[in-house]
């Protein structure tokens, strides 16, 4: 199984366990696709540390931009793709009437990937349940995966 983006971020700077950096650093010896994630990681990293800080004059302004970004991304397709997903995997794992279980009417996209990721992690274990919301996230907006961190 390949290391999620949380595990290549908490590999790159040293926060991962012993146990979980020498199983990562054994697959990134034979997978080229993690390594190259892991550089991405990294290079990205570069970036936000070398660039400008951001002054109190403008904060105000970028949090306002943060939060409009959230507000689209709840009303936009990125939330409805999620939530389909996010059916999707239950549904694999334990059933189509377990969804009935798990969402609600009017459950928000954020509030069915908690509870999804709950069940999971009881059924498949942590490092499974990441896995598997991962894989919900694939391909979705950019910004999005940062909604459930």
């Amino acid at each position: 199984m390949h290391p999620s983006i949380a595990a290549l971020i908490a590999f790159s700077d040293g926060e991962a366990n012993a146990k979980q950096s020498r199983r990562i650093a054994t697959h990134l010896s034979r997978c080229e696709n993690c390594s190259d994630r892991l550089l991405l990681v990294r290079s990205e990293k570069d970036e936000l540390s070398a660039g400008p800080a951001i002054t109190v004059r403008h904060s105000r302004k970028g949090l306002d931009g943060v939060l409009a970004a959230m507000s689209n991304w709840r009303k936009g397709s990125a939330a409805s793709e999620l939530r389909v997903r996010l059916r999707e995997q239950i549904e694999m794992y334990f059933g189509s009437q377990a969804v009935m279980v798990v969402e609600r009417p009017g459950m928000p996209a954020e509030e069915l990937l908690g509870r999804t990721s709950e069940l999971l992690e009881v059924f498949l274990g942590p490092a499974g349940a990441e896995s598997a919301i991962d894989d919900a996230f694939g391909g979705l907006h950019p910004g999005a995966s940062e909604v459930r961190r």
